[in-house]
Parts: structure tokens; sequence; C-alpha cells
């Protein structure tokens, strides 16, 4: 069997497999937590598809579940009053995505320009998701912030080598590697959130 072979035979486990980990994690499972791993599943079946229409229905999916992961962070981070306590240090956070977002735009700018706005949508929620993540250092420990933190920022690189695949070149083994920080990401969230 292939490794492409096993990975679309398992992929349709993965989340159902983290979320299982969730449920027996939390003292309290989250509806919102529930509900951004569920969308994170339906983009993971979307995308096994393989089509454009499909890829971009799964790349909404996952936008969703992102929006939901916001919420949950920006609840426990305590909302706006972080920004009124730490407003140099919450610009200053910011500015790292905002570079990061100019590089990618100046990276795939020519190979995207079709779907430039949607990407950059797509990217700029991303940021924003693990942004929020990131402002959740002010009133949480270390334990429940860090990997919940890491995972945003693996979700990042998951991503943005999806991105690469598709809008550069193919590199051997950048699917596994695509596969392994998708799957740890997802795991660290519900690590920290749980």
């Amino acid at each position: 069997m292939t490794l492409h072979k096993f990975k679309m035979i398992t992929k349709p486990f993965w989340v159902p497999a983290i979320t299982v980990i969730y449920l027996l994690a939390a003292e309290t499972p989250e509806a919102l937590i529930l509900t951004a791993l569920f969308f994170g599943w339906i983009g993971d079946l979307l995308l096994m598809r393989g089509r454009k229409s499909w890829f971009i229905a799964g790349a909404f999916s996952f936008l969703i579940g992102h929006i939901f992961y916001i919420i949950v962070f920006i609840r426990s981070s305590g909302g706006i009053e972080v920004f009124i306590q730490h407003p140099i240090f919450s610009i200053l956070m910011l500015l790292p995505y905002i570079g990061f977002l100019l590089f990618m735009r100046k990276l795939f700018g020519h190979n995207v320009k079709s779907v430039l706005l949607a990407a950059g949508f797509y990217l700029s929620i991303l940021m924003l998701m693990s942004y929020c993540s990131l402002m959740r250092v002010w009133v949480l420990p270390i334990s429940e912030f860090l990997p919940t933190f890491m995972g945003s920022l693996l979700f990042i690189a998951s991503d943005s080598l999806i991105g690469y695949r598709n809008f550069k070149r193919k590199v051997r083994g950048i699917g596994t590697l695509i596969v392994a920080t998708y799957i740890a990401a997802q795991l660290l969230i519900i690590t920290g959130l749980a």
C-alpha cells in the first residue's frame, strides 16, 4: 500500500479521533470547539475530492472552523480588555502576522491572481486565529497557553505548505509534512483548550 493510499483511507478518521481525545480530556466539552473540529473534518472530506471546486469548498469549511476557534480564544483571553490593558504589546504582537501576510503575498502573488482575494481573506482569518491564541498569554498558565499557540502556528505551517505545493511547485515528501503539521496542530490546540 502506498503512502498516498494509506493517507486517503485514514484521512476521514483523523479529526473524529482528535474529537474523541478532546471529549475524554475536557471536563466540560465546549460546543464551539466541537463545532470548529466538525468544520475541520468536513474540510478534510472535501479536500479528498481533488477538484478545484472541492478544494475551495474545503478551504471555506476550514475558514469557518478557524472563526469558531477565534471566538473560543477571544472568550478565554478576556476579549477587548486584553487590548485595553496591553495596547502596545497587542500591536507589537500583531506585526509578525502582518509581515508573514506580506511575505506570502510576495511569494504567491503572481501564481494566485485568479484566487488572490479569497486566498488573502483565508490567510487573514488564519493569522487572526493564531493572533487570538497568542493573546491568551496574558490570562492563562503556560500549560494552557503554549500548546494552543504552538498548534495555531503549525496550522499556519500546514496551510502554507499546501499553498506552496498548489501554487509554486510540488516537492517530494511535502504531503507527509502537511499531514504531520495539520494533525499536530489540531492535537495541540485541543490539548491547550481541554
